[in-house]
């Protein structure tokens, strides 16, 4: 039996390229379930797309699924009708998030999209806004630690994050963040490497 799913998504940049943030809200029988995240340097059309793909990867089983979002990037290319011939053309940009997103889809019954005009009083979305904004803020405000960090690990790759938040100028710095920078730098290394 098909169940229905209604995802509202949302992505924030400050910059365009620069700090981002998503979020989206899933509303899947009579439960919601919120995801948030961001990157410190992307589009606002990344954010968007990542909020798609970290909101379908909290649905659980097959389903239709119902998009509502603010990003007509989004919601019209979702409602093509054809998202595998579109991610797949050559030059195709953020082709990556729209490949994650088209692999997810697959495992559903149906995905579409609605559009709704952003910040025009529909609650959940101004719900996913606000949660994407912060999420950007917050990032935006650890580019001194997270530059430290990479800066630090430049100079000795086997530093710990223990030694690198005892060194940040000022006394130190709340070692949670420096490790959520260290495991990033590692995470990019093995990007661009392999």
């Amino acid at each position: 039996m098909s169940k229905d799913v209604v995802i509202y998504t949302d992505g924030s940049c400050l910059g365009n390229p620069g700090p981002g943030g998503y979020a989206a809200i899933v509303l899947q029988g009579g439960i919601t379930k919120e995801v948030r995240g961001s990157d410190w340097y992307t589009t606002n059309n990344r954010m968007e797309l990542m909020a798609v793909i970290q909101g379908l990867k909290l649905v659980n089983e097959p389903s239709s699924i119902l998009i509502i979002t603010d990003s007509k990037y989004v919601a019209n290319q979702i409602n093509r009708g054809n998202l595998r011939g579109f991610t797949n053309e050559p030059g195709r940009k953020n082709a990556d998030l729209w490949q994650k997103i088209l692999r997810l889809s697959e495992l559903h019954h149906s995905l579409t999209a609605k559009w709704v005009k952003g910040h025009a009083g529909n609650k959940l979305n101004q719900r996913c806004d606000s949660l994407a904004n912060m999420e950007a803020q917050r990032v935006k405000s650890e580019k001194d630690v997270r530059n430290f960090t990479f800066a630090e690990l430049l100079k000795n790759i086997t530093a710990s994050p223990e030694s690198i938040a005892a060194r940040y100028p000022g006394g130190g710095y709340p070692i949670q963040v420096v490790q959520k920078y260290h495991q990033k730098f590692f995470e990019k290394q093995e990007t661009i490497g392999g």
